[in-house]
């Protein structure tokens, strides 16, 4: 089954077209601890595709329990890492070349979830 591509406009003038792809547990080795990459496939401005992981610590899921009393589910999960995206299409000029370390962690959960109004 092909993939149903969405569509962003972003900021920055790009037009970015992408699609979820996994979500894989793991231990980033950088010291930023275990979660979860969430892989998205993005397609710029009628480029070849490429993807972007964003990584979702588990510190992050700590912190949002602690502030709120409550786990985020699988999909608020996804929520978070896809907010994650939209903030590095709308302040990347070239999300390709760049490749920003693409990270949700206890400094920005809560704000990357503001928007969503969960709490």
């Amino acid at each position: 089954m092909p993939h149903r591509y969405k569509s962003y406009a972003a900021e920055t003038g790009v037009s970015y077209r992408y699609f979820f792809a996994a979500r894989h547990p793991v231990a980033r080795p950088e010291g930023q601890g275990r979660g979860s990459d969430f892989t998205f496939v993005i397609a710029a401005d009628q480029q070849a595709p490429f993807t972007v992981r964003i990584f979702v610590s588990d510190r992050a899921m700590t912190s949002w329990r602690e502030l709120h009393g409550q786990e985020l589910t699988p999909n608020e999960q996804y929520a978070v890492a896809k907010m994650r995206l939209f903030r590095a299409f709308d302040e990347a000029e070239n999300l390709r070349e760049e490749r920003l370390d693409l990270v949700v962690d206890e400094n920005n959960v809560a704000e990357l979830l503001e928007p969503l109004e969960l709490a």
